[in-house]
C-alpha cells in the first residue's frame, strides 16, 4: 500500500470506521494535555508531514533548503528527520537499531550545513 493510505486511515472518517482503534499503533505515546492532544488529527498531521518528505525525495525534490526559499537550510530535514524517529519510539520500534548501517541524516546536514 502507498502510504498516503496510511495517512488517511487517521482521516476523521476513516478513523471513526475503524472504531478508533487506530491509535493503538504508538502504545508509547505521551498522554495528552490541555495543550496538546495525540488524538488521530495530531498522527494525521504527523503522518502528512513524513509523506511530504517522502513525496520530496521520490520527486527528486531538494531538501537541503528552507521551504520555498534559495537558502541552504537543513532545518527541514533534520526536523522531519526527528518527527520519524518519535513516531518510532511511540510505535515501541528502536529507530536506532532499525535503521543502523543506513542512517546519516544527521552526518550529511552537518556536512551540508559546513557549505
Amino acid at each position: 500500500m502507498e502510504f498516503g493510505i496510511w495517512k488517511y486511515m487517521f482521516a476523521n472518517p476513516q478513523y471513526r470506521v475503524t472504531g478508533r482503534v487506530l491509535l493503538n499503533v504508538f502504545p508509547n505515546t505521551p498522554k495528552s494535555t490541555a495543550h496538546k492532544q495525540y488524538n488521530n488529527t495530531y498522527f494525521f498531521n504527523a503522518l502528512d508531514g513524513v509523506n511530504i518528505l517522502r513525496n520530496r525525495i521520490a520527486h527528486h525534490e531538494p531538501i537541503c533548503f528552507g521551504l520555498r526559499q534559495n537558502t541552504i537550510d537543513t532545518f527541514y530535514i533534520r526536523n522531519a528527520y526527528s518527527d520519524i524517529m518519535t513516531l518510532f519510539s511511540w510505535m515501541g520500534i528502536d529507530g536506532k537499531s532499525l535503521l543502523y548501517g543506513l542512517d546519516h541524516v544527521n552526518e550529511i546536514c552537518d556536512k551540508i550545513d559546513q557549505l
